[in-house]
């Protein structure tokens, strides 16, 4: 089977070695995707697997899966995307949630981390335009991973949201004075964090 021109990247079919490759896994792994039907794929008339293009990018989105450039067409020089939000909260499901959400809704890229301290490793990794942050997490707090965001050129201007389930006047106050730039409380309404982040990401504006 001939391969079909698509854009930079210049095929619109991979085969499962190639995503492997792509997102880091071993090919037993995207075979198994692709049996437990979490990722598409057609065979060809000599029975061999092949995934699309998109269907490839939009699982590595859904599970979280960073996207490599050799995929989006983007050259390694590029910015990442202006549509990167990282979610982190010790609350998994919470998390989770949030991040179907606005990858479904909102058509951003979402992580998730699950301390303070993975925080810094996957600022690092991702390089997100946006973080919503948690303030209490049992190793570091949210004031704490917000200090070390300031104090790196890299993510001083990077903007945070903050987020808790302590409904308490002194708590919000507290997070305007060491500079978060939005505050939600728990349970949030996602529509309103949506605006929250159109809002970041557009302007620069804190909510």
């Amino acid at each position: 089977m001939g391969r079909k021109k698509h854009g930079p990247v210049g095929v619109t079919f991979f085969t499962t070695f190639q995503v492997a490759k792509f997102l880091g896994v071993s090919p037993p792994t995207v075979v198994n995707w692709v049996n437990s039907g979490l990722v598409s794929a057609h065979r060809t008339p000599g029975g061999h697997r092949r995934l699309r293009l998109e269907d490839v990018v939009a699982f590595a989105r859904a599970y979280n899966y960073p996207v490599p450039h050799q995929l989006t067409g983007a050259t390694e020089d590029e910015p990442p995307s202006a549509r990167r939000v990282l979610i982190v909260d010790d609350e998994l499901d919470f998390a989770q949630t949030v991040a179907d959400y606005l990858q479904l809704k909102g058509n951003f890229e979402v992580e998730t981390a699950g301390s303070g301290f993975s925080a810094g490793v996957a600022v690092a990794r991702f390089q997100p335009a946006v973080v919503l942050m948690d303030i209490l997490m049992p190793d570091m707090d949210g004031f704490e991973v917000l200090r070390m965001l300031r104090r790196d050129p890299r993510t001083k201007k990077t903007p945070v949201i903050a987020c808790t389930a302590y409904r308490d006047a002194a708590v919000e106050q507290r997070a305007r004075a060491e500079g978060f730039d939005g505050y939600l409380e728990k349970p949030i309404k996602l529509d309103k964090l949506m605006e929250m982040l159109e809002d970041a990401l557009q302007t620069g504006k804190r909510a």
